[in-house]
């Protein structure tokens, strides 16, 4: 019986275990937003447009009146 036990065909790899645990925790997680009645489109619609805006006001440099950093002015 102990044979059986520690036989390599038997013993699943440890990371293809892990894959598995993954994909029944991905299923179950879907299952879950689907269930819910929460807006999840509109949610995630608005966050990225507010992730946008963040770096698109980031990406344009100082406001004008700010003063910009002199070249070579270091940190």
């Amino acid at each position: 019986m102990d044979k059986d036990r520690l036989d390599p065909v038997r013993i699943p790899h440890p990371l293809s275990v892990l894959a598995q645990i993954e994909q029944d925790y991905e299923a179950e997680e879907t299952a879950h937003l689907l269930a819910s009645d929460t807006p999840w489109g509109e949610i995630l619609a608005a966050y990225i447009d507010v992730l946008t805006e963040a770096v698109t006001s980031q990406a344009e440099g100082p406001e004008p009146g700010e003063q910009a950093e002199k070249p070579g002015g270091g940190l």
